[in-house]
């Protein structure tokens, strides 16, 4: 069966925003909405630019064989805690945030045309030039010419490979997915000078 995704962002002081595919025109499976210039990935973008924030993209199949799995959150987080985060994001109690909150430039915020901003990893101290990025991720020929996957919902996503819809093995970049759930990441305009790039490329062969 198909999974579903949504984002959850960790603020400093420990306060907990999640977003709703479906209240930006998206689809809830992870690659129906993991493309540059997504409404709802543009968001999360905008939640963070400027303001580190932890971010992960919690899928709803994530708590299943949590250990068996070895992915980096399983790794990282004990079940128990896990489970608090998946509550606050598939919880009957989950609040989310409405797009109306969003402004249109903020809903626009990252474009094929974007030029000079990163995508920043404070945790690992890493960073992502994400006009080098696109250049290198988009489809260049092909039904699927143009396209171009984002690296942010794929590296934070926790419980790929469990549904339809997922990134799958096959996929470029699949062992990549998942390392960055719940790291502090933040979008700027500014490059970090004392953090490594990181190079990254995701394509659905």
């Amino acid at each position: 069966m198909g999974q579903y995704y949504t984002p959850l962002i960790i603020s400093v002081d420990k306060q907990i925003t999640t977003l709703r595919s479906f209240d930006f025109g998206s689809g809830m499976k992870l690659t129906e909405h993991s493309w540059i210039g997504n409404e709802l990935v543009n968001a999360v973008y905008s939640l963070i630019f400027g303001k580190p924030k932890k971010v992960a993209w919690i899928g709803d199949y994530a708590m299943d064989d949590y250990y068996a799995s070895k992915d980096a959150y399983t790794k990282a987080m004990p079940l128990e805690e896990f489970e608090h985060f998946y509550t606050a994001a598939w919880g009957e109690d989950a609040k989310r945030m409405p797009s109306k909150q969003f402004t249109r430039k903020g809903l626009n915020l990252l474009a094929h045309d974007t030029k000079g901003t990163y995508l920043i990893n404070h945790s690992k101290k890493a960073f992502i030039s994400l006009e080098e990025y696109i250049r290198g991720s988009t489809v260049k020929g092909g039904v699927f010419e143009g396209y171009c996957l984002n690296p942010l919902p794929l590296l934070t996503a926790c419980g790929n490979g469990r549904g339809g819809g997922d990134y799958h093995r096959e996929h470029t970049g699949y062992t990549d997915v998942g390392t960055w759930a719940f790291d502090l990441l933040e979008y700027s305009e500014m490059k970090p000078f004392d953090y490594y790039q990181a190079e990254y490329h995701f394509c659905e062969d």
